[in-house]
């Protein structure tokens, strides 16, 4: 055997990116990821580009309910990793609105970039993605300030820019208001999530699971109202935005939110999905 494999402290492979192994973790006093500064604005598209575009599969966007996007930029100073360091990061997150059975809740994926221009910084945001289910591509995300109170977030992959958001944010909430924030995100439901983790030589899966997180770990503590916002869209291969329509914008808010380590610690896995299923669908695309 080799005498690092049998260390109980070693962390070499993907776990020297986790800083602590499997049993570990999360064994610090306080939140996750405190002061996350957030800007978000919801838009209108269309439910199969929602579909396509941002819930990941088997999870289907609800139709029942009006075909939203809401886009949120934020950066996470404070984010600590499973080892309790910290590891700090920004990025882009789309979410929607999902139903799975009869849990309501909401799904989707996120950019992420060093919050200092230094991606090795965040890591961590590799194994996280595949633990917690949520996808995470990295790219290039800058925040500009563009007149006053008025700011431009920008994303670029690959040299294309895919994402252009600007909002101006207002006056501080009141407290009241604030309470109606964090009431308003209690009804929007969970944050379900696909994990899947391929099998030694890629070709299915060992796990294939839809989790869902406690829809009660996240709290805003101060808010600004944002009375101006728009989003515009580019074109990569394999980010194909402009097939998602702005149909209209909606509401746009800036917060500070803390997120409680249970957030991530108790999250549950709400449905095995078949391995079979996938074996066949990876065998079909490597013919």
């Amino acid at each position: 055997m080799n005498e690092h494999n049998a260390s109980p402290g070693y962390t070499g492979g993907i776990l020297n990116l986790s800083g602590t192994r499997p049993g570990n973790a999360y064994k610090y006093d306080g939140p996750a990821m405190p002061h996350q500064i957030y800007f978000t604005m919801t838009f209108t598209s269309t439910h199969d580009a929602i579909e396509k575009l941002i819930v990941p599969p088997p999870l289907k966007v609800d139709r029942d309910l009006p075909p939203e996007v809401q886009v949120l930029y934020f950066t996470n100073p404070g984010c600590r990793a499973y080892d309790g360091r910290i590891t700090p990061y920004q990025g882009f997150m789309f979410m929607a609105r999902v139903r799975h059975g009869d849990i309501a809740g909401r799904a989707g994926w996120e950019y992420v970039d060093g919050l200092y221009g230094d991606k090795t910084e965040m890591d961590i945001m590799g194994p996280w993605g595949v633990y917690f289910g949520m996808l995470k591509k990295m790219a290039d995300i800058r925040f500009t300030p563009i007149g006053g109170n008025e700011f431009e977030i920008s994303v670029t992959r690959r040299g294309v820019r895919l994402v252009t958001m600007t909002i101006r944010t207002g006056t501080e909430l009141s407290a009241a208001e604030i309470d109606a924030v964090n009431a308003a995100n209690s009804q929007v439901g969970k944050t379900l999530t696909v994990r899947e983790i391929p099998n030694v030589n890629y070709s299915g899966f060992v796990d294939r699971s839809i989790c869902v997180a406690p829809s009660d770990g996240n709290t805003v503590s101060r808010a600004w109202s944002a009375d101006k916002s728009s989003i515009v869209f580019g074109h990569d291969d394999l980010d194909p935005f402009d097939e998602l329509p702005v149909l209209g914008v909606g509401g746009a808010l800036s917060f500070d939110l803390n997120s409680d380590k249970e957030l991530f610690s108790e999250m549950e896995i709400l449905e095995n999905l078949p391995l079979q299923e996938a074996d066949t669908a990876a065998r079909r695309v490597l013919a």
